[in-house]
């Protein structure tokens, strides 16, 4: 009993397949139970026939499955016993003759009929069979019944280990699917981390030909492109101009395509508004041109001297359409057939967004500055025609009283010429002609020097703001030009302004640009600071910092500037006076000027209802201007 012990120990220690474990019980079966045929059968789920696993007869390979529809009994018998079952002579001829074709030697076996269950179904039985006439008594039926009880634990055991081992399999497949996964998101975020780098450095760009070299440069270096170009597209002249392809590094010349030609790629995708991603244009050129085109894929007068004739068989072609805009596209060739994988065809349709708002901003920008340039020669002409009449109201004054003067100075010289001819002249009378001679003289030159002084202010700032002459020039005079052409402005509107500037300060630099800048502080605080009230203080004063640079301070007692406004109070046509005779220029001007043209920078502090505090640090020597290319 010990050793049967030990042998069943073994076979279920054992580390072999279920079948050979189910071989061994089934031979262990033979011998304890004195059987002519035992066999193990499994029932296959998908099909439903009965499928055996094991068994021990001489005839092994015979009947290894039984099908429902050729072993009805069997199949029934296998199927519905519900604990062990004997049969004693077969029952019924039918079992017999399905018998005979599992096992011919036992023509009318006493079968036994123990099932098999795994995790509480029905999964098949064990059979056993002997000769007729011997009978199972309960000791063989409990032993059968303990054999099958040990295959149906092997069963068990195979099945965990074939759901772990399945288990195990999905879980490193998955794993290696989601190494995959993520490896691929990496290369995602890392893709879209660099192209939104270089979206940022392409719409920074302000210049068509820096916005090509950029988007160029970055889609040789993703894609690995032989040629690259940008076609502005033109609608009122129905062409696209390419200004500048790349051809393996080297700048092609430029050339023009026709919109509406049927032939041409870049029409098509211009026209249609549609990506074109071809991997061989000889055979798929038919869904986007015709056969002609494919002698103008590339066009010959746009080569330079000595460069070879291209021939491309991959095109990327994406329209650049901003806003329901189209404003040109970008190409992409290569002479190689599948060149270019549907990642690249992205990349590019993601580039040609941020370089259809690049160019857009640059033609945008190039619109501003123009219209920019127009404004700023307007609001020059509008200060010049201001100070014109400013000098000119100044100049009546002086002139006035010059003009009255001597046309008193010629009825009183008619008067004593007459006196003197009648010879009735009096000492009297002569003591009083020369009294009022000189009298008329002194307030004659008084107002003639006055006169003079003011046209020579105004020459000095107009030729000054004109010429943009640097010069030596001591900035306390330059000032109060400034300040005597806008007097007649200042006193007109019923302010005051102050110069406290000292008068040994020597610049050598622009006075045409200082005196642009202090006549815009001067305008900005008479229109916004002052409006709606009289008796305005403004105060210009000067300091030095060092031996090399002066503070120069404008400050006035006007409304003051919001905070929200005070951030942009230098931007380009930034104004709280649209409409009301505000441009939005004269602080862009002042800021312009103060740090290009001097080279110095400028501050702005406010309080809302305590006046504007504009500080000037500028160098006594201005910088060198650097010569445009």
């Amino acid at each position: 009993m010990s050793s049967l012990m030990q042998s069943l120990g073994r076979i279920m220690q054992s580390e072999a397949g279920l079948s050979s474990a189910m071989q061994q019980l089934l031979a262990m079966a033979t011998d304890l139970l004195d059987t002519g045929y035992c066999a193990a059968w499994i029932q296959d789920n998908a099909s439903g026939h009965f499928i055996c696993r094991a068994r021990q007869h001489a005839e092994a390979e015979r009947c290894p499955v039984i099908e429902a529809a050729d072993f009805p009994e069997l199949t029934h018998l296998l199927s519905l016993a519900n604990g062990t079952l004997q049969l004693d002579q077969a029952d019924n001829a039918r079992l017999t003759s399905e018998w005979s074709a599992i096992c011919a030697d036992l023509a009318t076996p006493m079968l036994l009929v123990v099932p098999l269950t795994a995790h509480g179904n029905r999964i098949g039985a064990a059979l056993f069979a002997r000769a007729e006439g011997c009978d199972w008594d309960s000791a063989e039926q409990q032993l059968a019944s303990q054999l099958c009880g040990l295959m149906q634990q092997k069963i068990v055991e195979d099945d965990f280990q074939k759901l772990q081992r399945e288990l195990n399999q999905h879980v490193m497949h998955r794993t290696y699917e989601l190494r995959l996964q993520t490896e691929e998101l990496r290369q995602a975020q890392q893709l879209v981390q660099k192209l939104s780098e270089i979206g940022r450095e392409i719409t920074s760009s302000l210049d068509h030909n820096t916005i090509m070299s950029v988007v160029y440069q970055h889609l040789h270096s993703l894609i690995g492109a032989e040629v690259f170009a940008i076609g502005i597209y033109h609608a009122d002249k129905q062409l696209i101009e390419f200004p500048g392809n790349i051809l393996r590094g080297e700048a092609m010349r430029a050339y023009f395509r026709d919109v509406n030609d049927p032939d041409l790629l870049a029409s098509y995708c211009v026209r249609e508004r549609k990506e074109i991603f071809i991997n061989n244009i000889f055979e798929e050129y038919p869904a986007y041109i015709g056969a002609a085109g494919l002698e103008r894929l590339t066009d010959k007068k746009s080569y330079a001297e000595g460069q070879p004739l291209f021939v491309p068989a991959s095109h990327i072609y994406v329209p650049l359409i901003l806003k329901g805009k189209i404003s040109g596209v970008i190409a992409i060739q290569s002479t190689q057939t599948h060149a270019f994988q549907p990642i690249h065809l992205d990349m590019a349709k993601t580039l040609s967004a941020y370089t259809a708002i690049a160019i857009d901003n640059a033609d945008t920008y190039q619109q501003l500055a123009q219209a920019q340039k127009i404004l700023v020669s307007q609001d020059k002409l509008a200060a010049l025609g201001s100070l014109v009449a400013g000098v000119a109201h100044e100049l009546n004054t002086p002139i006035g009283n010059s003009m009255l003067t001597a046309s008193t100075l010629q009825e009183e010289t008619q008067r004593f010429q007459v006196q003197l001819e009648s010879s009735h002249l009096k000492r009297s009378d002569l003591q009083h002609f020369t009294q009022g001679l000189s009298e008329a003289c002194e307030l004659l030159m008084r107002n003639l020097h006055n006169a003079s002084e003011l046209v020579t202010s105004f020459k000095q700032v107009s030729a000054d703001q004109t010429s943009q002459q640097r010069r030596q020039f001591h900035l306390a005079q330059t000032a109060q030009e400034v300040a005597r052409t806008l007097q007649n402005s200042i006193l007109k509107q019923g302010h005051h302004l102050t110069l406290e500037i000292p008068k040994d300060i020597v610049l050598d630099s622009y006075p045409g640009p200082l005196g642009q800048i202090l006549t815009n502080l001067i305008n900005n605080a008479m229109l916004h600071g002052f409006s709606g009230r009289s008796a305005g203080q403004m105060t210009i004063c000067a300091r030095m910092l060092s031996l090399s640079q002066v503070e120069l301070l404008f400050t006035d007692d006007g409304a003051g500037i919001p905070a929200a406004d005070l951030r942009r109070i230098f931007d380009p046509f930034f104004t709280t006076k649209l409409g009301q005779g505000g441009s939005g220029l004269g602080l862009s001007i002042v800021h312009n000027l103060v740090t290009t043209i001097m080279g110095g920078s400028i501050e702005v502090s406010s309080t809302p209802g305590h006046g504007t505090r504009f500080c000037l640090r500028l160098p006594l020597q201005a910088p060198t201007p650097v010569p445009s290319r």
